[in-house]
């Protein structure tokens, strides 16, 4: 039997993936700002980042005074790289569908960019362990749309679907709460993507 979204974790396991961190590794201090408008009001107290790669979202929200930073990755090259630059962050290998951390472990669990790179019949099981360990808040930074589609990527199919995850996220669960959500662009560090702030109900 095929595990739950193989065919992904491979790719970003393979070359393919580590071309990936190596053209992405670099610091975009814009994010910062980008960060503080999106968590604007809340200051969790343990944070996990899915898909973190390399950890710069994690530094981001270090220069914001958010302590207990997690992050976990399902390439080895990233995470060695994780380790080498930031050691102060908790980075790694593993990946969005069995997280190993306790229910509710996190204040905040995130996503930036990588939901869009599960597809579509993996994703109710990787919002389900985001979920999980989530006590009360989830973020996803994604590229959206109206409608689900599949998009080439570098060359590659069955990489990359734009939707709207917002709506995902709330069909899904449909308990959280979206407390605000904003559009990202260039002058954010970012490629037209949109965050979604959401509230567990209590």
């Amino acid at each position: 039997m095929t595990s739950i979204g193989s065919e992904q974790l491979q790719l970003w396991r393979s070359d393919f993936g580590r071309d990936y961190t190596d053209r992405n590794d670099h610091e975009k201090p814009e994010r910062i700002d980008a960060w503080r408008r999106v968590l604007d009001g809340i200051q969790p107290a343990r944070t996990l980042e899915v898909g973190c790669n390399v950890g710069w979202n994690l530094s981001y929200l270090r220069a914001l005074g958010l302590p207990a930073l997690y992050g976990i990755e399902a390439q080895s090259y990233a995470v060695a790289r994780a380790h080498t630059r930031s050691p102060e962050l908790d980075v790694i290998k593993g990946d969005a569908f069995n997280l190993p951390f306790k229910d509710g472990w996190f204040d905040l669990a995130f996503t930036s960019g990588m939901l869009i790179h599960i597809a579509p019949d993996a994703l109710g099981a990787a919002l389900d362990e985001i979920y999980r360990v989530s006590r009360r808040w989830i973020v996803a930074i994604e590229y959206d749309d109206r409608r689900e589609q599949e998009v080439g990527y570098r060359g590659k199919t069955n990489a990359l679907w734009k939707r709207d995850h917002g709506a995902a996220w709330q069909t899904r669960h449909s308990d959280l709460r979206l407390v605000r959500r904003i559009e990202l662009g260039a002058e954010s560090g970012y490629d037209d993507c949109t965050a979604h702030l959401f509230e567990k109900a209590h």
